[in-house]
């Protein structure tokens, strides 16, 4: 991380000396961004949404003047995101969802193919309770800018357009219930449960003010409206788990168990976004 900022401090004060001289038409900067996530699950039966989590970003921005007022607005930054949902107890056990567990790995669906009952009663059955998603994402906006005059040393302007952001890493922390037990699960890979990519739909505002004839701070708050999924259609690991698909009256392994793949429907990520930095 060190490394990054580093470099894009060298490049902001490259372009910054050759830019002086061009009537400000392109401008380059860095910026931090915390935010605050939630998602807004599609299937209201089987999830809730889990509360707002924290996220924060860092990285470059660049500006191309468009026409007097008018600015195109892009960039990168490494974004660190979270989000949480709560999976609703129907309050039948022998009807729920979680994942089976092996020699301390989740097992995928695929694994459990032709299982026969020796093998079987060694696996663990975790119900899945709430699921905490930490996401790291590449986030590339594409905005429209329109500033005001200058107004003593504040600039005004409001911005929309669209984030595209790409998944690098995804982790969870799962709390889960074991034969009645409730416990944590940390650091879990869920790289195969979340979308590759996002998009997101983003309008806000803020101000610019002017350190110097080249440079200023500035400041935006967004609201990021998502309309792509952050979780896959099926999941590889966790199981829409009926007991009749497995097990018989008698709790025995039937002949060919039925593993279904648990299918999330969409879970729409929203954000509230604060943008800070610098514009050379």
């Amino acid at each position: 991380m060190k490394k990054i900022i580093t470099a894009a401090l060298i490049i902001a004060l490259g372009i910054n000396s050759n830019a002086q001289g061009n009537d400000k038409d392109f401008r380059f900067g860095l910026k931090i961004e915390p935010s605050f996530n939630w998602l807004k699950p599609d299937n209201a039966k089987d999830f809730t949404n889990g509360g707002l989590q924290l996220g924060f970003g860092v990285g470059a921005i660049t500006d191309f003047k468009l026409a007097e007022n008018i600015w195109l607005s892009t960039g990168f930054s490494m974004d660190f995101s979270g989000a949480k949902l709560n999976y609703v107890d129907n309050g039948n056990d022998k009807d729920t969802t979680g994942y089976y567990v092996y020699d301390d790995a989740i097992m995928e669906i695929s694994d459990l193919a032709g299982v026969d009952s020796a093998t079987y009663a060694t696996y663990l059955f975790y119900q899945l309770n709430t699921r905490t998603y930490k996401v790291n994402y590449v986030n590339i906006p594409l905005m429209l800018k329109m500033k005001t005059n200058e107004i003593g040393y504040l600039t005004y302007c409001g911005q929309f357009g669209l984030l595209t952001s790409i998944m690098t890493k995804a982790r969870s922390s799962d709390d889960v219930t074991l034969s009645g037990t409730v416990s944590s699960l940390e650091d879990l890979n869920i790289d195969s449960e979340v979308s590759f990519m996002k998009a997101s739909l983003s309008i806000g505002g803020g101000f610019e003010y002017a350190i110097s004839e080249s440079t200023s701070a500035f400041v935006t708050v967004a609201y990021n409206y998502g309309f792509t999924s952050i979780t896959k259609k099926d999941s590889k690991h966790v199981v829409d788990f009926d007991e009749s698909d497995v097990l018989d009256a008698a709790g025995n392994l039937v002949a060919s168990p039925t593993f279904n793949p648990y299918t999330p429907q969409k879970n729409i990520p929203h954000a509230i976004r604060l943008t800070i930095g610098i514009l050379f």
